[in-house]
């Protein structure tokens, strides 16, 4: 709508509630003052004349207003002419200017002519290039009144500039109105502009959002089944590694290590070696199809004493590879080679293992509790598809400054680097499975039906060790170590850690139960510990990775299979 159009609507709407009044009050103008027969022959002739001219002046303004007043109010629904506040205004000026005049006969009072004036200046919205010539008019129409009906020169003299001053306060008055409303107008259509420039944006941006969701949820799709393909890849060349590793019984081949620059499997180009232990070695490189960096893990099938090991490698390679989960480490490939080495690729994984980066300190409360909950929260999801880690420790826990923080590794293959057996975390090769610092009493008996809980006691010992420094069993040996995990109860960590809040030592306890069904799940436990960590204010794990990375002096490419 332009600035015009909406002018003429607002005289209309305005003009069709005053005109139906003022028809009216002409109407009872012409009955008061109309006088006949005796009343008449009772009046001077000045007084008669007087009231003549009024009662005539407004028929002829009712005559006048009627059809304007009918303009008006079919104007009220649209398409008023635009014309009509202009003629409306015109008549009201001449109606009071000759009014005035009239009136000189009786009384010297400008009134009507001052009322109509402002009144037309503040009802009907008039642009100055119309208001100035219509109270132009008005004002000579006046001029001419009083020139003709006023007999008195003072009389005259003191009337004119009334009549100049109200028409000069009237064209400013309405010039203001005129201007207020124009630029009222004009600021409703910059924000009409803005706001359909606006929802025009939002919309546009909606259809990119919806685009761009679209196009992710497409490559997510696409990814996922690429991922489910290799997966898939993965179980059944495990199933066929298991089958063939048979037959290796009677196979020796060398296991001098790889030199820089070899290809493994024409695909995986070694860079230097990472770790290297009894059963084979673990190597940095290059997968030549994706170009990412590798963790590559070679075993030599050099005796039969060693093929069930192997054998267990390649199957828990296989179900390793259908865990999905941030804070798993990803199982990329696994297969022989001709010479008869068994290699696993891995992801790669820059970082140090907890057992490095946390020190010989004990972790605050909030740290710890949210290292625990992404722990527990990796080692729920490997439960979820059968998985048990039994092994896991400090050496097997890779904080990252990437989300979500940490990767779990080394889910009970054989192990590459063996520690020292003095320490409380050394595994002897060929021994029962586990470290003894971290073995559920269930472990340490050898039962067949260990279930997840022993993941959660491993936990919990962890836990122990990063909240207090020390840990809850200890000895002169690993058999004294693991008779303490079979008879003595675990201390309360409080006794080490007075600040300890009494959920998280509570916890604690609980998952380094004797018997597995008094131990929390780790679903469970990920949930407890991720509360703790939130009433405790803590950051995101990879924060906290982050901040301990940058106080120490140097960083540590870890291989993504760990050391045991």
């Amino acid at each position: 709508m332009t600035f015009e159009r909406e002018v003429a609507e607002v005289n209309a709407r305005r003009t069709s509630v005053l005109l139906p009044i003022l028809l009216v009050a002409h109407a009872v103008h012409v009955a008061v003052f109309h006088r006949s027969g005796a009343a008449r022959a009772a009046m001077t002739p000045v007084a008669l004349h007087w009231r003549d001219g009024i009662a005539l002046t407004h028929a002829v303004t009712f005559v006048l207003v009627l059809p304007l007043a009918i303009v008006a109010l079919r104007g009220r629904k649209g398409g008023a002419p635009q014309w009509l506040g202009a003629a409306v205004s015109l008549v009201y000026l001449l109606h009071a200017a000759i009014v005035v005049g009239i009136d000189q006969q009786e009384v010297t009072s400008v009134t009507p002519f001052i009322g109509y004036a402002l009144g037309v200046a503040v009802v009907i919205v008039l642009p100055p290039r119309v208001s100035i010539p219509l109270y132009v008019v008005g004002l000579a129409a006046f001029v001419v009144s009083i020139e003709t009906m006023q007999a008195a020169a003072n009389a005259r003299l003191a009337i004119l500039p009334n009549g100049f001053s109200i028409v000069v306060l009237s064209v400013a008055f309405s010039w203001i109105l005129w201007s207020a409303r124009k630029r009222d107008f004009s600021q409703r259509e910059t924000i009409e502009s803005q706001r359909a420039a606006l929802a025009q944006l939002n919309e546009s941006l909606e259809r990119r959002l919806e685009e761009k969701v679209a196009e992710i949820v497409e490559r997510a799709e696409e990814v996922e089944r690429l991922n489910a393909h290799l997966q898939a890849q993965v179980r059944a060349r495990s199933t066929e590694l298991e089958a063939a590793l048979a037959k290796l019984g009677e196979s020796r081949p060398s296991a001098a290590n790889l030199a820089p620059g070899a290809v493994v499997a024409d695909r995986f180009e070694i860079a230097r070696v990472l770790g290297e232990g009894g059963m084979g070695v673990v190597y940095e490189g290059v997968d030549r199809v994706s170009h990412e960096r590798v963790a590559i893990k070679v075993v030599h099938a050099s005796s039969a004493r060693e093929l069930e090991a192997l054998q267990r490698f390649v199957r828990e390679a296989g179900s390793v590879a259908a865990v999905r989960h941030p804070a798993i480490v990803r199982m990329l490939h696994v297969d022989v080679t001709a010479e008869g080495m068994l290699y696993q690729v891995q992801e790669l994984v820059p970082g140090e293992t907890l057992a490095k980066a946390r020190g010989n300190r004990a972790w605050p409360a909030a740290q710890a509790a949210r290292l625990g909950a992404v722990l527990a929260e990796a080692l729920a999801a490997a439960h979820a598809a059968s998985i048990i880690h039994r092994d896991v420790k400090p050496g097997n826990v890779l904080l990252t400054a990437s989300a979500p923080g940490l990767k779990l590794v080394d889910f009970g293959i054989a192990k590459l680097k063996e520690d020292s057996a003095t320490t409380p975390s050394g595994t002897r090769s060929g021994m029962m499975l586990g470290t003894p610092a971290f073995m559920a009493p269930e472990q340490i008996d050898g039962a067949r039906d260990v279930t997840d809980r022993a993941d959660v006691y491993a936990a919990g010992v962890t836990l122990f060790l990063l909240v207090t420094g020390r840990y809850p069993f200890e000895g002169a040996s690993s058999v004294h170590v693991m008779i303490s995990h079979k008879l003595v109860d675990a201390p309360d960590p409080r006794e080490l850690a007075p600040g300890l809040p009494a959920d998280f030592a509570a916890l604690l306890r609980a998952c380094l139960a004797k018997e597995p069904a008094a131990r929390p799940s780790a679903a469970e436990l990920a949930r407890a510990l991720g509360a703790i960590a939130d009433a405790l204010g803590a950051p995101s794990l990879e924060q906290i990775a982050l901040r301990r990375k940058s106080e120490r002096v140097a960083e540590d490419v870890i291989p993504t299979v760990a050391e045991s």
